[in-house]
């Protein structure tokens, strides 16, 4: 049963984002949004170590606090899987021994099998064993469906695994959005991506932390003149940046000068491209609350 659920999927093309083959074969057919984080390699850059460690970034602090583990030495990838209004996350990573299965119970948390399977936490939110290095974390209820679903799902969705081949292979995160509702778990100034993905049909994101941070996000508009309002939005929103950043803190007019918006036609476009001595402030941006 935990090889039949954990499937197999073709090899990703080497110039798009890796999704790890065991993530691939859990996403549900009428999935609209991914969001990965290529955790081995994210937490080796030095934005992250000076900036972003500690539990900073929520879905790697909400796995850490489920499964116990550190994840900076044992977790490799993540994959947050949502159709707009249910969502999971998938994680890898060395949960155990290689001669034992992951065991995560303790005090409070409750362990239960389901299909063949083994679920630990209670009727409310559970971590599903995948296998011994794939887990699901999400309302019990959801993980549920997804074991009874999977044997019908075929993979990658076609209109997702279209705009990954967009996302550059060596980005450590990176999101792709195939239209309707959608709600990322997102906190502070972050959670203005759920607004602006309202306004676009499809789009996708990628961060690249390896040498300052570099990135794109793309959206397409139903029309032009919606993309133009997302472009003006933007602008707009920059512009009241810089002229609210304090006069002794010239560094954050800096980082506003490394952020550029495009549109051509019903494509709007932000790039951001900031030296590491930056990168500390636009990530203090990221996370104000």
């Amino acid at each position: 049963m935990v090889t039949a659920l954990a499937g197999c999927s073709p090899k990703p093309a080497e110039n798009s984002v890796f999704i790890d083959p065991q993530f691939a074969a859990l996403v549900p057919p009428d999935t609209t949004l991914l969001v990965g984080l290529r955790v081995e390699n994210l937490v080796k850059t030095p934005i992250y170590q000076k900036y972003l460690s500690g539990g900073k970034i929520q879905i790697i602090d909400r796995f850490a606090r489920g499964t116990g583990i550190n994840p900076e030495k044992s977790l490799w990838n993540l994959l947050l899987v949502s159709n707009g209004r249910q969502s999971f996350v998938l994680g890898r990573g060395k949960f155990a021994d290689e001669l034992m299965a992951p065991d995560f119970s303790k005090k409070g948390v409750r362990r239960f099998g389901y299909q063949g399977l083994t679920l630990f936490g209670d009727e409310q939110e559970a971590m599903l064993l995948v296998n011994s290095s794939t887990i699901a974390i999400g309302e019990t209820a959801i993980l549920r469906a997804l074991v009874d679903q999977r044997p019908s799902f075929k993979g990658l969705p076609a209109r997702l695994s279209a705009l990954t081949k967009e996302v550059p292979r060596q980005t450590q995160f990176w999101g792709v959005y195939a239209g309707g509702p959608v709600d990322l778990p997102l906190t502070g100034n972050l959670a203005n991506v759920n607004k602006v993905l309202g306004l676009v049909a499809n789009g996708a994101f990628y961060f690249d932390l390896s040498d300052g941070v570099t990135g794109t996000m793309t959206g397409v508009a139903a029309n032009a003149q919606d993309a133009q309002q997302v472009h003006d939005g933007l602008e707009g929103m920059l512009g009241l940046g810089r002229m609210m950043a304090p006069k002794n803190q010239p560094e954050l007019k800096r980082v506003f000068d490394g952020i550029r918006v495009l549109q051509e036609g019903q494509r709007v476009s932000v790039k951001i491209a900031e030296p590491e001595e930056l990168a500390g402030t636009l990530v203090g941006i990221w996370l104000k609350r």
